[in-house]
């Protein structure tokens, strides 16, 4: 048995460029076996510390599962080496894995917040910390792996399953993770929207992501700060208006768009010489955002969260047509502003 089993590369393609991308995914599978199983050795001893065991009571028994967990991985990354296992009849456990993974993460990162909060954490706190790693980046590089198999041979269900369950296994973990403190959190930020437009109070709406990026001019390539508040319905894009700000200064942002995430799309953007920094595309019926980060993973993070909120949202959706004031557009000679009025 081989690593891919009898997944033959489809009539047509390209036999040795399909293979080559077989051969390059599975060295990455590899080395991503790797990574998880060093990633929860390093919650196993989290778990393991008497400050963490004193806190929550079924420590021991997550401790045994996890130890369960580590010796499963241990053998299937042996198992892929030697043959005996391929990456379909792996991947299709993993999933469930990466979900148990996560909420062992939710659980230890609200003890080591709450310990720190009370004092209780003294000099090795920044060492505990670096014990703790953020489930969502190793799921996305599972996730590409099975983004490139399923391009390389495209009429593989198996991977096409795999692939849709890691991508729902990653919706679920960033949705869950953004509940804890979310209505307070919305609060805050409807205070910092001058003239508290739009309305984003509501009790069902979930706030995923927020943070700041620059808006590059696709003609002059000339950039300027937005902030940006990612929910599971829509993404909100605002002009930071002072100076100073910091995500707590009042009547700070003001509205520039609201894009509806049934009808939006986000890609990776070529970069340009006269742009220093990486850049990624949002579009919303025919209207494109440039946005640029100077910070590294951070497009990668933005595109991460949109994408798994874009998933969430499409489908059972009516379209929703924007409305434009075509008087202001064309005074700006530009058609980049959406009105926020379908915001509620």
């Amino acid at each position: 048995m081989t690593l891919f089993s009898n997944d033959a590369c489809e009539p047509g393609k390209e036999v040795e460029s399909c293979i080559s991308i077989r051969g390059r995914e599975s060295i990455c599978f590899l080395q991503n076996e790797q990574i998880f199983i060093s990633q929860l050795i390093a919650m196993q001893k989290l778990f393991s510390l008497p400050i963490i065991r004193g806190r929550i009571s079924n420590s021991e028994a997550i401790i045994q599962d996890l130890n369960e967990i580590i010796s499963y991985h241990q053998n299937v990354y042996e198992g892929l080496i030697s043959g005996k296992f391929n990456i379909i009849s792996v991947g299709k456990d993993l999933p469930s894995y990466m979900q148990k993974w996560a909420s062992y993460y939710r659980m230890v990162q609200a003890t080591l917040n709450e310990l720190q909060k009370n004092g209780e954490l003294h000099e090795d706190s920044e060492c505990i910390f670096s014990h703790l790693y953020e489930p969502a980046s190793l799921i996305s590089k599972f996730e590409e792996n099975f983004l490139n198999l399923c391009d390389a041979v495209p009429g593989n269900i198996d991977y096409r399953d795999i692939l849709e369950s890691i991508q729902s296994a990653f919706d679920d973990i960033m949705y869950k993770s953004s509940l804890p403190k979310n209505a307070m959190r919305v609060l805050q930020l409807q205070r910092l929207l001058i003239g508290r437009q739009p309305r984003i109070l509501s009790a069902s709406r979930i706030l995923l992501k927020e943070g700041c990026l620059y808006k590059v001019n696709y003609r002059t390539k000339k950039m300027k700060k937005m902030a940006l508040i990612l929910f599971d319905d829509f993404l909100l894009i605002c002009k930071v208006q002072k100076k100073s700000f910091d995500w707590c200064t009042k009547d700070s942002l003001k509205c520039y768009a609201v894009l509806p995430l049934q009808s939006c799309s986000v890609n990776f953007a070529s970069g340009c010489s006269s742009v220093k920094g990486n850049l990624f595309k949002v579009k919303c019926w025919n209207v494109s955002y440039l946005l640029m980060s100077k910070v590294p993973g951070d497009v990668q993070s933005w595109i991460q969260a949109l994408q798994s909120a874009i998933r969430r949202r499409k489908g059972s959706f009516k379209e929703i047509k924007p409305y434009v004031d075509m008087k202001k557009s064309k005074a700006r000679g530009s058609n980049h502003l959406l009105s926020c009025c379908f915001c509620t």
